[in-house]
């Protein structure tokens, strides 16, 4: 399931639109969090909420009252040419709601890692 979505983005350099976030980079911020839901679906959690900012992509998981949030930013792999997409780096966090961005300890994991981290912060 994430080797399809991993081969097609990892180190895909997209249109930099500057001001704004371009086409081709917000169609990989709707991919990363409909591949996020599927790993959330995998271990009986949800995607509750997400939010697509100029260059970070977040979202909240719930399973039983119970949250973690992810983010995944592309700020620092600007370059004159476009954006290079670097998915061996998302900050992953418990969080007390869907809206609290403060929460537990940042934790870093990369993208093959993702799905277990979910589950094991969903655990404490």
């Amino acid at each position: 399931m994430a080797q399809n979505f991993y081969t097609k983005w990892q180190d895909a350099i997209l249109t930099d639109a500057g001001a704004y976030v371009s086409k081709e980079y917000r169609s990989f911020q709707t991919a990363l969090v409909r591949e996020i839901s599927k790993y959330a679906t995998a271990v009986g959690a949800k995607v509750t909420s997400n939010s697509k900012e100029h260059y970070t992509t977040s979202c909240f998981v719930d399973r039983n009252g119970k949250f973690v949030y992810i983010s995944h930013s592309s700020t620092l792999s600007r370059m004159d040419s476009g954006v290079r997409i670097e998915l061996d780096s998302f900050l992953v966090r418990t969080a007390k709601s869907a809206k609290d961005y403060r929460g537990g300890y940042n934790q870093y994991c990369d993208m093959a890692n993702l799905q277990s981290k979910i589950d094991d912060l969903l655990e404490e």
